[in-house]
């Protein structure tokens, strides 16, 4: 079971990669919004809401193990918050939406603008999820805001 954690929470190992896991990670999301996001709202909720669960639960599990609150290894916070930014967008196939949407995801994550560090203090696999979820959320708004002027 560990081994099985700590490949979910690092992405597929993507978090290992040098220097920029958090960045790893989220291109490896995006390729996979590229190649496979379905069109239907209740199958892309289905995926939010599986990642969502393995990301808390993985992510607690190789912070405990690493001693460390939110290690930088750990990416599948990343992948959901990537998930949620392209919620009811038909991203399958449109490199554009997929590039800005992934620029706009890592520009407000690293940024962490409010009411984002709120929910870093968290406990656990929740606060390193949930932040990403709401840069994700803030991600998706931002895409929708763009849609409407373009």
């Amino acid at each position: 079971m560990k081994g099985i954690l700590e490949f979910l929470a690092t992405g597929f190992y993507s978090g290992k990669l040098p220097k920029m896991p958090g960045t790893w990670g989220s291109i490896l999301a995006a390729f996979l919004i590229y190649l496979f996001w379905p069109k239907a709202l209740n199958f892309q909720l289905l995926i939010v809401g599986v990642t969502f669960v393995l990301s808390v639960v993985s992510s607690d599990f190789v912070a405990k193990e690493l001693g460390s609150e939110d290690p930088d290894s750990v990416v599948i916070d990343e992948i959901l918050g990537m998930e949620i930014a392209f919620l009811g967008f038909n991203a399958a196939h449109d490199w554009k939406l997929v590039f800005l949407g992934l620029i706009l995801f890592r520009v407000i994550d690293i940024m962490k603008p409010p009411p984002i560090p709120l929910f870093e203090k968290l406990p656990g696999g929740w606060g390193i999820t949930v932040d990403d979820a709401v840069a994700g959320a803030i991600a998706n708004i931002i895409l929708r805001l763009i849609g409407g002027f373009l």
